[in-house]
């Protein structure tokens, strides 16, 4: 019997709140593995602030802790090629992943890496000139000098392979999970107030009548301005809807602040920035549908969630997304993708699943908790155990991709 896989997973990146839905899909990942796979002993290496925000990963794995909040990146990236090391030899772990998506310079042993997406490379205008130059540097040296290579989609796959040069044997694709809805636990209190476009209404969640929801940073690529169009061609004749754009503040925040004060859209947006599980429970219950509009997904965890709960989904034909709600038949969602760059087919969309009686969007409901059912914690843990496994160059761990 093969001695317990011991894993140091390198989360030093992970600023809890700042990274996205990467910090979701990562975090659930190795609860995934703590729950699926005993064989697989996982130590985090984190940031001080940590363990706040996930005290059950804190309680459940031996931290690395690393005296920083993670604010100051060069400090940060020094200390991957210090004290980590340093910690690597020490620990002398059978293999270390890096789930940011950046090889440090110095690695010790067997590595493995998470590449998320390579929006750097595709859409480099998101980002400054200096990060832009040194991910290009960076992600191509990365993904050519670990042991194995996870991805969340064959979207992402397509991409590291044809931009990176990579083989495809070397790269898995570890998809992102969604935890059954019967098994969401959250105490639906009163709902808080939340910042609107300047008025104390909160997040229009108590309300009837129709109700859209964007979950997403306000990141460039997460397109918030087409969608805001798209919902004011709506509410032309539909005066009454509401649109709740919840997460928090990113780089086009206050282009989104600014548009959302427009004549056409002032007192219909909420915004009540990142909320609490109960709050985006309680969103997602009440929600006529949820809205993803983003240029640009890895995987695009918002559309999976809505999916295993059953909402009316609408996202646009970018990245990973059609993927995500793609079945053998056909979408599972009530309308085909959405071109990202034309709000008339948004506004077109949320008439359309606006319009939905009971039936249908119980059929739609159908439809979409079956799709996401194949996104499963375990399908996680075993494809991710399954990719350490072959990094660390366990006996009988071959690719999947190597197959003919």
């Amino acid at each position: 019997m093969n001695p317990p896989l011991r894993v140091l997973v390198n989360l030093t990146w992970l600023v809890p709140g700042v990274v996205g839905g990467s910090e979701e899909s990562t975090t659930d990942a190795i609860r995934a593995v703590l729950e699926h796979e005993p064989s697989v002993e996982p130590t985090l290496a984190v940031l001080r602030g940590f363990a706040a925000a996930h005290p059950d990963l804190a309680d459940a794995c031996r931290n690395e802790v690393l005296d920083s909040t993670g604010a100051n990146k060069a400090a940060r990236v020094f200390a991957e090629q210090t004290w980590l090391a340093r910690r690597t030899r020490e620990l002398s772990p059978d293999l270390v992943h890096h789930a940011g998506g950046v090889l440090p310079l110095r690695h010790p042993g067997r590595t493995s890496l998470t590449i998320h997406d390579l929006q750097p490379l595709e859409m480099p205008e998101n980002f400054s000139l200096a990060k832009r130059q040194y991910l290009r540097l960076m992600l191509r040296r990365s993904a050519h000098g670990v042991d194995g290579i996870c991805v969340p989609s064959e979207f992402t796959a397509g991409r590291v392979c044809e931009l990176l040069g990579v083989e495809s044997a070397r790269v898995d694709v570890v998809p992102w999970s969604v935890v059954a809805l019967d098994r969401v636990a959250v105490d639906l209190g009163p709902n808080p107030a939340a910042r609107t476009d300047g008025e104390a209404t909160g997040v229009a969640g108590d309300s009837a009548g129709t109700l859209f929801l964007y979950p997403a940073i306000t990141y460039p690529h997460k397109n918030h301005r087409v969608l805001l169009d798209g919902f004011a061609r709506y509410r032309q004749t539909n005066p009454e809807a509401r649109l709740v754009l919840a997460g928090g503040p990113g780089a086009s925040d206050e282009e989104v602040d600014r548009r959302c004060a427009r004549p056409d859209l002032a007192g219909s947006v909420g915004r009540p920035g990142r909320v609490s599980s109960a709050e985006m429970e309680r969103l997602y219950r009440r929600a006529t549908a949820v809205l993803v509009p983003s240029r640009y997904e890895g995987f695009g965890l918002p559309a999976l969630e809505a999916m295993g709960r059953g909402v009316p989904l609408v996202v646009s034909d970018a990245g990973s997304l059609p993927e995500v709600v793609a079945t053998s038949a056909g979408w599972a969602t009530p309308v085909a993708p959405v071109s990202p760059d034309d709000p008339a087919a948004w506004a077109s969309a949320m008439e359309t699943v606006a319009a939905l009686d009971e039936r249908a969007r119980a059929e739609v409901a159908s439809r979409e908790v079956e799709a996401a059912a194949a996104f499963t914690p375990r399908r996680t843990a075993a494809a991710l155990a399954g990719a350490w496994r072959r990094a660390a160059g366990r006996p009988g761990s071959t690719s999947p991709r190597s197959a003919p």
